[in-house]
């Protein structure tokens, strides 16, 4: 799989402090291969999002990891390891406005220092289960939104396009 990336309040150099998490979550991502539902399929054990998933589980992230105490039972992050939480998003743009207040909130708690959103790139070789491609969320309508959130998001994030 081929990855871009583009950071947000200096996402990059604070993954860099954690180093290996960093190569990490590089690693699983150049290893994966999508298998992606065809005909309209949304299968969820086989969806990108779980296959994603679970190639991070396979290397000891903790899946559905609790964003803060002040939301128990209601907000949850994709993927958390080493004060560094993971949101995969691959079916709706709007989600992404979840993503942001989610990191805002755990780092406000002192739970995470750094955000990671995975998302399709531009050039993404696969598209939505069920064939939709307008509403997807891209690495630059990311880019954007922080642009523009830029006075509200504190929190720095690393955003990572897939294709």
């Amino acid at each position: 799989m081929f990855v871009r990336t583009r950071e947000f309040r200096h996402a990059e150099s604070v993954l860099n402090t954690k180093y290996r998490i960093k190569k990490e979550i590089v690693r699983v991502l150049d290893s994966l291969e999508l298998d992606v539902p065809r005909n309209g399929s949304r299968a969820e054990a086989f969806s990108p999002h779980r296959q994603i998933q679970q190639a991070f589980l396979e290397h000891g992230w903790e899946a559905e990891a609790l964003v803060s105490p002040r939301t128990e039972r209601r907000q949850y992050f994709d993927l958390l390891k080493d004060r560094v939480a993971i949101e995969i998003e691959l079916s709706n743009r709007e989600r992404l406005y979840r993503d942001y207040l989610r990191f805002q909130l755990a780092e406000a708690d002192d739970r995470i220092d750094v955000g990671v959103i995975l998302m399709l790139d531009d050039d993404a070789r696969f598209v939505h289960p069920c064939g939709l491609r307008t509403s997807l969320p891209r690495l630059e309508d990311a880019v954007d939104d922080l642009k523009a959130l830029h006075d509200c998001v504190a929190v720095p994030i690393w955003l990572v396009g897939l294709s």
